[in-house]
């Protein structure tokens, strides 16, 4: 049997060595793994990160209750409070009683009058500080402290009995209690009481409601008496330099508060933080608002229907939150508001600032009895008559968790633990206190994606803000100007790096010279080695400072570099043809001149058109200091008006100047495609300027909007930078693709007389879409997880802001300049984690939608 021959002619059979039949199989073993192993990876770290973030949308964790014994006493204490510990309960009742129990078992330690022979009228409100004030019938006032004492002892100052107290155990020791902790020491704690000498009033007359506010300089007392006489007085002290002695001094000032037939006197008093307002709130839901600025002259700035009128609606409960500035406010329907002051433009008030609703928390048919508030975040509690108790975080109007004491016993009091951990409730009946888990509540789904109305803002915004105040202490964890960030950097970043790939991939693939080719594509590629920290650095401390220089250059050269090389190309064509012939390899050349020629029209331009469009001073204009709109609408109206005068001519001008061009010589050709382009460019100008003159003449102005106050690092300079940054890859993709284009196609297209050019635009570039889309959406993501460039130059300022000459935040920058300082699995660790997901998610979808449209493409270009 004779061997076949092949197609080449070589007629002996050769047979495939072992070696390359295992290089096969090992390279298709290994390619299959990694392949698999990608996909787990790329799984696994999903997996990861919905792990870590699932925590933040889950509700309080909440231990089974412990039912103490009945209290000492049944009456509704004035006071409550509990330890750190959650050891020890002590309550202030309306005698003046100070009464110390045990949370583990309700045994009484110590019960005392506090004020003997004193009659008190009221105390004030429970604040997050230890300070109290008292007033009496008599018209004196009291201040003190009655706090929670932490205090480790000696083993031999002890009973011997205690010495061996196992571990976790609790004894009564001193009229407090001791606990051995888990490294040995003891630990004794108690309810330390301290009260400094009466102030005397200047007339007797019963104090009806009191509260203070304690500031640096000292205590800031407002006290309503039974006259209906609001009196404010500041306490402070200063040393006799004469005696030694401490003396104080009062200052402060009395108002007749405005006259409510038959109301009577107002059953809440507060006190803001810093003492700049009191808060007087009659039954029906009437507030008062009365400046304190000047102690010695308050005065009424407000007055406030917290409840609607309707039949039988009563205001059952009044509290501050943490930071003395939101009001809670419950009522006999079970639901819970908060007020608090914001600073509206329209405001008629005396200080210019007026109360208003934010947060609404749902009745639930009882009536709010009592309210508890954290001392360390926005967490507070609510007491039903029902006998129920609510969870609720103000800020984000989470609902944590439902309790219940006894059904049908109303809830008297309410504390929470000082460090939120655990709820004490009292009924007529009992004692209930449970455990409690927070988790996570200043986040939910909707509070960091949607606007939230955070205290002092006159509206709800989506706001970043991972550390509040030290008063407030309102988080603010808003998602949004992050996405907005990220997606702005994106954007301006495409819009400069994607017009120049991609037209420099189409030059270099199909218009360059071979040798030449074979130089500028490594030394294009040879750019994307730039670490991206080093053009960060660049951006930051180089040209920012420069572009903030030449402002007016810089916006004269988005126009004046591309008319250098377009007009570099039209003067090529007024070449005769035999010279263009013989220079044809100097091409290149002679386009890289345009770019100088540009640059240098640019810097010569733009300060003529700072004097003409923007009155001399564009940083001036942009703050809206100077100048009417005219000039910014006419260069945002610019290229609009370009494109639109280019898709005329195509549709109606080149159809007949192509018929009239059949017959005339290159030259003239050459010379009525050039006027064709300056006729089309003043056209274009014309039309701009005519449409800037009627949106000036409307009153619409661009900026604060896309264009709006300058700043150093702004998304221009991060434009520029991360565009130079994803050229590189997006041009080797690109021009890849181009060339990957079968040759005969363009051998067909110019046999059948068309042009290089046509043959790009027709053949070549609709063959290689697939490939173009994918180098885009390639940039794309480069840009998006771009964290260094956008972190030193983009000024890191998380806000919704889409002028070009603002700055930002993206997610991939706030991850890493804030992660490292986040406490492991606290709420901002979990959020970090939460927009780390988020930027997933937001890259897995593009890539998707990348992929179905690149398809697509591949199926047109498989037709061709």
């Amino acid at each position: 049997m004779q061997p076949r021959s092949s197609y080449s002619g070589y007629t002996r059979r050769r047979k495939t060595s072992r070696l390359v039949r295992v290089g096969e199989v090992l390279s298709r073993v290994l390619i299959t793994l990694g392949g698999i192993g990608t996909i787990v990876a790329v799984a696994t770290v999903c997996v990861f990160l919905v792990w870590v973030v699932v925590p933040l949308f889950q509700g309080a964790t909440i231990g089974r209750p412990s039912n103490l014994p009945p209290p000492g006493r049944r009456d509704v204490p004035l006071l409550t409070g509990v330890d750190e510990y959650q050891l020890l309960r002590w309550a202030v009742f309306p005698d003046g009683t100070l009464e110390v129990s045990r949370l583990d078992n309700g045994h009484v330690l110590v019960t005392r009058p506090l004020f003997p022979g004193a009659k008190l009228t009221c105390c004030s409100a429970p604040s997050r500080d230890p300070d109290v004030a008292f007033g009496f019938a008599d018209g004196t006032v009291r201040l003190g402290r009655i706090s929670a004492v932490t205090r480790f002892v000696d083993p031999d100052a002890v009973p011997a009995s205690l010495r061996e107290l196992p571990a976790g155990e609790v004894a009564e020791f001193e009229q407090g209690v001791l606990t051995r902790t888990s490294e040995g020491q003891l630990r004794a704690q108690g309810i330390k009481v301290e009260f400094e000498e009466p102030i005397k009033p200047l007339e007797p007359v019963a104090v009806h409601r009191i509260d203070q506010s304690v500031r640096p300089t000292g205590p800031v007392i407002s006290l309503l008496t039974a006259d209906g006489k609001l009196r404010t007085t500041s306490v402070s002290t200063r040393e006799d330099l004469l005696t030694g002695e401490i003396v104080k001094e009062l200052t402060g000032g009395e108002l007749a508060l405005p006259a409510r037939p038959g109301a009577g006197l107002p059953k809440y008093l507060l006190v803001s933080g810093v003492g700049d307002n009191v808060f007087l709130a009659w039954e029906d839901g009437h507030l008062v608002r009365v400046s304190t600025q000047d102690l010695e002259e308050p005065k009424v700035v407000e007055e406030v229907e917290l409840l609607e009128k309707r039949s039988g609606l009563k205001l059952t409960a009044l509290q501050f939150l943490i930071g003395k500035a939101t009001l809670l406010v419950g009522d006999s329907s079970g639901r819970v508001r908060t007020w608090y002051r914001i600073k509206p433009a329209d405001a008629r008030t005396g200080d210019k600032s007026v109360l208003t609703a934010a947060h609404e928390f749902p009745g639930r048919g009882a009536a709010v009895t009592a309210l508890a508030v954290s001392a360390r975040d926005r967490l507070f509690a609510a007491g039903y008559a029902d006998g129920g108790v609510g969870l609720y975080y103000a800020t984000s109007e989470k609902h944590l968790a439902d309790l219940m004491t006894e059904r049908g016993q109303e809830v008297r009091t309410l504390a929470l633990a000082p460090k939120a951990d655990g709820l004490v409730a009292q009924t007529p009946e009992s004692v209930w206190r449970w455990d409690v888990s927070e988790g996570h509540p200043e986040v939910t789904l909707r509070s960091v994606i949607t606007p939230v109305w955070y205290e002092g803002y006159e509206k709800p915004e989506h706001v970043w803000q991972s550390t509040g105040g030290d008063d407030a202490v309102e988080v603010k964890f808003g998602l949004w100007p992050l996405i907005f960030g990220t997606l702005k950097a994106t954007l301006y970043s495409l819009l400069i790096g994607v017009p120049l790939a991609l037209l420099a991939a189409v030059y270099s693939s199909e218009f360059l010279h071979p040798s030449t080719r074979a130089v500028v594509k490594p030394t294009i590629e040879v750019m994307a080695s730039l670490p991206s920290v080093v053009l960060g650095f660049l951006a930051a401390l180089v040209l920012a400072p420069f572009v903030e220089k030449v402002v007016p250059a810089v916006l004269a050269g988005f126009f004046t570099v591309p008319l250098a090389f377009v007009l570099g190309g039209y003067g090529w064509q007024l070449l005769p043809e035999k010279l263009t012939l013989r220079l044809g390899r100097l091409r290149f050349v002679f386009m890289c001149a345009a770019l100088p020629a540009g640059v240098a029209t640019a810097a010569w331009a733009g300060p003529l058109l700072e004097r003409l469009l923007f009155n001399g001073d564009v940083k001036s204009w942009l703050d809206g200091h100077a100048g009417g709109s005219t000039g910014g609408w006419l260069l945002l109206l610019l290229p609009i008006c370009g494109l639109a005068t280019a898709f005329f001519l195509g549709q109606v001008v080149n159809p007949r100047l192509r018929r009239w061009a059949a017959s005339r010589s290159r030259p003239v050709n050459a010379a009525a495609d050039l006027a064709k382009f300056l006729a089309a460019g003043l056209l274009a100008v014309g039309a701009a300027l005519l449409l800037a003159a009627v949106l000036n003449g409307l009153g619409f102005d661009p900026r604060g909007s896309v264009v709006g106050t300058y700043v150093q690092r702004n998304a221009l300079v991060v434009g520029f930078m991360m565009g130079f940054a994803i050229i590189p890859i997006i041009y080797t993709i690109a021009d890849d693709a181009l060339s990957a284009v079968p040759e005969h196609l363009r051998s067909a297209s110019l046999g059948c007389g068309a042009t290089p050019w046509q043959t790009a635009v027709r053949i070549t570039i609709p063959t290689a879409m697939s490939g173009l889309f994918s180098a885009v959406m390639i940039g794309m993501g480069r840009a998006v997880g771009e964290t260094m460039i956008v972190l030193m130059a983009a000024g890191n300022t998380a806000v919704l802001d889409i002028n070009v000459f603002n700055g930002f935040r993206t997610l991939s920058a706030n991850i890493a300049v804030e992660l490292p300082e986040a406490v492991r699995n606290s709420t901002h660790y979990r959020v970090l984690f939460l927009a780390a997901l988020t930027l997933f998610a937001m890259t897995f979808a593009l890539n998707t939608v990348a992929e179905i449209i690149r398809q697509r493409f591949r199926k047109r270009a498989y037709q061709l």
